[in-house]
């Protein structure tokens, strides 16, 4: 899920109202170093809008990488993604309470470094060719303890979600690859979620995707009719997850552990030959704020930790078990609030099938300092060190050398 998207619903589904006596985002308000968004509230449009339960927000992504040792091809690839968005407060709208809409755009661009690298995990989790479409589309609302989504939604927003990953580019950390047949970006598709949160903590989910997507569609474009239909495929994700939060005290900060499992109803060519019907695999996350600097304040500074886990049919998926852990630590300097320090670690067991042919297997370590200059502009160097990239015998290990430049609208 892109910044730009995380920032909108946590203003408008957290419940957090903008402060009157705050100074407007504007010329003549606040400092442009304190505006949240580059545009600001447009001269008083924005904030009108938002007063009619209405949120327009956007960003751009830009990665610039480069293999600096090794033997892949040495060159230089830029890859963007430009995002628009929507979010339609109902209660506000149109009288139906704890009710939202949401409408999201965008436009990705460029290369993909992993083309030149070889590696099996991905080394930028924006690169994807050229696309350009309407990512996500979805109505949400609550009944009673039940939250449900139906619409096109990106499966990464409700399953296999690692927060503290969030800052980390290579794309195991976001979802593991395991889950090779996800729904997700950039081919979010059309789906019905249902969550049961019985407690402010807890919760158990399930859902249903257009599983088209695992059978070789471009299901991105797509709309609700293939859903419902066998044309171009009558394939089906079903995924479920159960997890807690806990809030911390102290020294000590939040929390959460999951567990979950999907199955696709997809045909799936198998390594050795053949065709299996249908495939599945598990997938297990854990994260904690271990150490906050201001146990006191509300705010994002300390040291967090992730682990997450997955595991698949090692037969038709190239990765048969995936670990991913790291620690993402938040103000690291004194005067530097908002800067990000992490390290990563990313395993991938490649298929030992030997029709593969990838008998090593991959493992990637990530290191980034993202240098926040304003808040709504910041860039993130970083590097990644590829052992084995994709397994193959006769490939160097590799070092990457990559930076994020990121522009909140």
């Amino acid at each position: 899920m892109t910044k730009a998207k995380l920032a909108l619903m946590g203003v408008l589904f957290g419940g957090v109202a903008l402060a009157q006596e705050e100074p407007r985002e504007w010329i003549g308000g606040a400092p442009f170093t304190q505006w949240t968004r580059m545009a600001g509230d447009l001269g008083g449009l924005r904030t009108q809008l938002e007063e009619h339960g209405i949120e327009t927000s956007g960003g751009y992504t830009l990665d610039l990488a480069a293999p600096w040792s090794g033997n892949p091809r040495r060159r230089s690839t830029d890859a963007s993604l430009l995002d628009f968005n929507v979010a339609f407060d109902l209660d506000v709208l149109a009288g139906l309470p704890r009710t939202f809409a949401f409408i999201d755009a965008y436009s990705i661009q460029g290369g993909n470094p992993s083309n030149d690298i070889g590696d099996f995990q991905g080394v930028s989790n924006i690169a994807s060719g050229n696309v350009d479409q309407i990512a996500e589309a979805w109505v949400e609302t609550w009944v009673s303890d039940f939250r449900i989504k139906v619409g096109k939604v990106d499966f990464n927003s409700e399953f296999s979600v690692a927060e503290t990953a969030g800052e980390f580019v290579n794309s195991t950390a976001a979802v593991s690859p395991t889950i090779f047949v996800y729904p997700t970006y950039p081919n979010p598709a059309t789906s019905v979620n249902v969550f049961y949160h019985p407690t402010e903590t807890f919760y158990v989910g399930g859902a249903v995707y257009d599983g088209a997507g695992g059978e070789g569609v471009s299901i991105g474009k797509l709309g609700p009719s293939s859903f419902f239909s066998s044309d171009p495929s009558d394939a089906m994700f079903y995924a479920a997850e159960v997890g807690n939060a806990w809030a911390g005290g102290g020294g000590w900060g939040a929390g959460r552990v999951s567990l979950g499992a999907w199955h696709s109803t997809g045909k799936f060519a198998r390594f050795s030959g053949g065709i299996e019907e249908g495939t599945e695999g598990i997938w297990a996350g854990f994260e904690q704020r271990v150490w906050r600097e201001n146990p006191t304040e509300e705010d994002d500074q300390g040291l967090g930790v992730f682990l997450t886990v997955g595991v698949s049919d090692e037969d038709v998926s190239g990765c048969g078990t995936s670990v991913a852990a790291g620690l993402q630590w938040t103000g690291p300097f004194t005067g530097r609030d908002s800067d990000v320090f992490g390290l990563g670690v990313f395993h991938c067991d490649l298929t030992d099938d030997p029709a593969a042919g990838t008998p090593n297997d991959e493992t990637v370590f990530e290191a980034l300092y993202k240098v926040q200059l304003t808040n709504s502009i910041s860039v993130k160097p970083e590097v990644q060190y590829i052992l084995n990239p994709g397994g193959v015998v006769g490939v160097d290990d590799t070092l990457v050398a990559l930076i994020r430049f990121e522009f909140l609208f």
